[in-house]
C-alpha cells in the first residue's frame, strides 16, 4: 500500500512510504472497512465519479488559497499506469506539500476507475501500515470520506501523523510532521476530502482551512 501512495511523495522529496512503514510506528484509526458514522458527523457522498483529468486533479490538492498562512514548497501530478499491480484501476496521483514553521503537511490524492477499487487500496494500505505497526493504538479521528484509517508514527525529528482516506473512487492522505495536533491533521484531512468531494461534483475545488 504505501509503495504506491509514497511513489507521489518520493517524487516530492516527501517519502511517506519510509515515515510510515520505517521506524518506530504506532497504528491508529477507524477500520477502513467500517462505513458507520458516529452521531453528528459529517456526510459524505460515496461517489462513482471516474476522475482522470489531469488538469482537474491539479486543482484538487491543496493550493496557497486553501493554505492561508503556508508556505507551498512542492506540488506534482502525475497520470498512472492502471495496470499496475500494486494499484488495480490507478488513473492519475497528485500531491502537494506545505509548511508552517516547523511543521510541515503533505497531501495526496490518487484516483481510481471504481470505488471498489479505491476500498481495495485502501484497505490494502491499510493492512500494510498494521503489518509494520508497533503498540497499535486507536486515534481518535471521525470517519472523513466515506472510509479511514489514521497512524501516529515517532522518529528522532519528532512526531509524524498519517490519515488515509477513501472519497468516492480516490484515495486520499494526509501527513503532518513535526506535530502530533490530531485535530490539525482532522481539519486538513477534511478539508482535502471536500476539495474531491467538490473536484467529483464538477465545480473548483475551494475548501479551505477556516472556511467553515
Amino acid at each position: 500500500m504505501a509503495a504506491h501512495i509514497g511513489a507521489t511523495a518520493r517524487g516530492l522529496g516527501i517519502g511517506i512510504a519510509s515515515i510510515v512503514l520505517g521506524g518506530a510506528l504506532t497504528a491508529c484509526g477507524s477500520s477502513p472497512l467500517s462505513d458507520q458514522m458516529a452521531p453528528g458527523a459529517q456526510k459524505w457522498v460515496d461517489f462513482e465519479t471516474v476522475l482522470s483529468d489531469k488538469d482537474a486533479l491539479k486543482h484538487t490538492v491543496p493550493d496557497r488559497a486553501a493554505m492561508p498562512g503556508w508556505e507551498i514548497q512542492k506540488s506534482d501530478v502525475d497520470v498512472k499506469d492502471d495496470g499496475d499491480e500494486d494499484c488495480r484501476g490507478c488513473k492519475v496521483e497528485a500531491g502537494s506539500e506545505f509548511e508552517d514553521g516547523k511543521v510541515t503537511a503533505t497531501f495526496d490524492v490518487t484516483t481510481f476507475a471504481t470505488k471498489e477499487q479505491a476500498g481495495a487500496y485502501l484497505a490494502k494500505t491499510a493492512a500494510e501500515f498494521e503489518k509494520k505497526a508497533q503498540s497499535p493504538a486507536k486515534l481518535a479521528m471521525p470517519t472523513i470520506g466515506n472510509e479511514t484509517v489514521a497512524y501516529g508514527a515517532t522518529f528522532r525529528k519528532g512526531p509524524r501523523n498519517v490519515v488515509l482516506m477513501r472519497a468516492g473512487t480516490t484515495v486520499a492522505g494526509v501527513m503532518l510532521q513535526e506535530s502530533s495536533d490530531v485535530k490539525q491533521l482532522e481539519n486538513l484531512a477534511t478539508m482535502l476530502a471536500r476539495r474531491v468531494e467538490q473536484t467529483a461534483a464538477g465545480q473548483t475545488p475551494s475548501a479551505a482551512l477556516d472556511a467553515g
